[in-house]
């Protein structure tokens, strides 16, 4: 068998992954039926889903021409932990708006498209909209600004 749209193949192998981390992660919670659903009933489910999309994904790879895949640049991968990282180190320091700042901002450094307007817009729609959801909706004791 040929593989004939390396995307699509690809893609149905991290479709099967994701599934079998969520499946594996759910077998230890009890299952419940469907009108008591326990713990484990939404991964199972949820992984069963993506199972099934994942394996569609490969068979359609095997019989549908597609799009070659290029190599897998891992710098820009690579930039984008680092920003995460970023912002699990910095947070109870920073606080949440300068911490996404960051994160955002180093984020954007993984992409050759990114623009220094497009990437203060976001900078601060994130914020205030992360401030609102997580501290006042949520009402999670996370810090907004630096604690001096």
């Amino acid at each position: 068998m040929k593989i004939r749209a390396q995307k699509d193949f690809w893609s149905g192998v991290m479709f099967l992954a994701f599934a079998a981390i969520a499946m594996i992660a759910a077998s230890g919670y009890t299952m419940g039926s469907g009108g008591r659903m326990g713990p484990g009933y939404f991964p199972m489910a949820l992984g069963g889903v993506l199972a099934l999309l994942g394996l569609i994904l490969v068979v359609r790879s095997l019989a549908i021409d597609g799009e070659h895949s290029g190599r897998l640049n891992f710098v820009p991968l690579l930039i984008i932990a680092a920003g995460v990282v970023l912002f699990g180190l910095s947070i109870e320091r920073l606080g949440l708006v300068i911490s996404l700042a960051g994160v955002t901002i180093v984020s954007a450094l993984a992409s050759r498209e990114s623009r220094p307007l497009e990437v203060a817009v976001l900078t601060a729609v994130l914020g205030a909209f992360s401030v609102g959801v997580f501290v006042y909706a949520l009402r999670l004791p996370l810090p907004i600004w630096p604690q001096l």
